[in-house]
């Protein structure tokens, strides 16, 4: 089999919905203008984000089998990555020899890569041809790894934007009671709040603890928004909650910091999305910087890497939680020993209801696929459909994407 052509389809952030303009902290918070902690700057993340939000790469082969797989965020980047370099190292090649390719791919991309844009092009041409060997086996890519550990994957809740108290409390109230173990909430403000914006986040988290009771788990994430002296101080203050975790205290690259923060703090610390490849994680898994690792199979250098990276963490008996819940992560969660759960974003209740209000879809998560996860009880089922489960809904592609 041969490799016959690829092609990128840039797809706008609009495709992930209006949940990027809900209050949170972030790494951008310190400056105002990207600041959306009070819920009054609701484009706010969207200026640094920028327009495209995921670059779909499909993968044709002279076999008649196409790949599918897609690279998270770096803009356009993606796109230009995969059509000037990656297509020219990969067109004509036997796409089942993945270990040679992506070798091939990062030494090639090594003068401007080794992070960012280019691992993440790599990762989408990576699951591409972890499709097609699942489409060619006629089996779903979990079976290509081993087999499931189990007949179904557990979830948590990752949403819990706080709008506002009521709101937050009746949206864990309602994860709850549709069978969810675990749940995340989003912290609302870093440093730049001084000790106002502290209790605050104290109160976020009470206010979902409350809600739920002492039996579930709570996480928390700070999407790199706090200092290491802050997220020291509020740690301590979180102690009587019993987090399950706290998510990206500090930035990805300060990891002397993070190391300093899961020292002082009462409950595990997580991190991972934001970094790169085996030897990215390799750091954070040796300097004992994260309890739980969160690799992100669009952005780490795809499923061959991940592979890599669930065996390490495994060695440093370190469990990993991919972030968010798309198929590719389940198919990886299904076969892995070390994987306990998966992140999955739910709708609330009151998003939906405020759409219908405005006569507007509600749907604001994997709507580029046509069976994106769906999860019942607090529980996903193994994903349906030979490869990455990655078909298109090609209505959705065309309506997000981005010349």
């Amino acid at each position: 089999m041969e490799i016959t052509n690829i092609s990128a389809t840039k797809v706008s952030t609009e495709s992930w919905g209006e949940f990027v303009e809900f209050p949170l902290v972030t790494v951008m918070s310190k400056y105002d203008e990207y600041n959306n902690a009070d819920g009054d700057n609701p484009q706010a993340r969207r200026k640094w984000m920028g327009p495209v939000g995921d670059v779909v790469v499909e993968v044709e082969t002279d076999a008649g089998i196409t790949g599918v797989g897609h690279g998270n965020w770096a803009t356009g980047a993606i796109a230009t990555i995969v059509d000037e370099t990656l297509s020219k190292l990969v067109v004509g090649e036997d796409p089942r020899e993945r270990e040679k390719l992506w070798d091939m791919m990062y030494r090639a991309t090594i003068p401007f890569g080794r992070k960012g844009a280019a691992i993440e092009a790599i990762s989408a041409v990576d699951l591409a041809l972890w499709d097609i060997a699942g489409k060619e086996a006629d089996k779903p890519v979990y079976e290509l790894l081993g087999g499931p550990v189990d007949d179904e994957i557990p979830c948590y809740a990752s949403n819990l934007h706080p709008v506002d108290h009521d709101t937050l409390a009746e949206e864990a109230i309602d994860y709850a009671e549709k069978g969810f173990d675990a749940m995340k909430l989003r912290f609302r403000y870093g440093p730049e709040a001084g000790r106002k914006g502290m209790e605050e986040n104290e109160r976020i988290v009470r206010t979902v603890r409350d809600a739920v009771g002492d039996e579930l788990e709570i996480a928390g994430d700070a999407y790199m928004g706090w200092s290491v002296k802050y997220a020291k101080r509020m740690v301590e203050r979180l102690e009587p909650y019993d987090m399950a975790w706290v998510e990206e205290p500090v930035i990805p690259d300060d990891i002397d910091g993070y190391a300093e923060v899961r020292e002082a703090a009462p409950m595990p610390i997580s991190g991972g999305e934001h970094e790169f490849t085996r030897w990215g994680h390799k750091e954070l898994l040796e300097r004992e910087a994260v309890d739980i690792l969160q690799p992100d199979v669009h952005r780490c250098g795809g499923l061959t890497e991940l592979l890599k990276i669930d065996a390490m963490a495994s060695a440093h008996d370190v469990p990993v939680i991919p972030h968010t819940g798309t198929n590719p992560h389940l198919h990886f969660i299904a076969a892995s020993t070390n994987s306990p759960m998966a992140e999955y974003f739910p709708i609330p209740e009151w998003y939906r209801e405020r759409q219908a209000e405005q006569d507007k879809d509600s749907t604001y998560a994997d709507a580029i696929y046509q069976n994106p996860p769906n999860a019942e009880n607090g529980t996903l089922q193994l994903p349906e459909g030979v490869g990455l489960s990655a078909e298109l809904n090609q209505d959705a592609l065309d309506h997000f994407a981005v010349e």
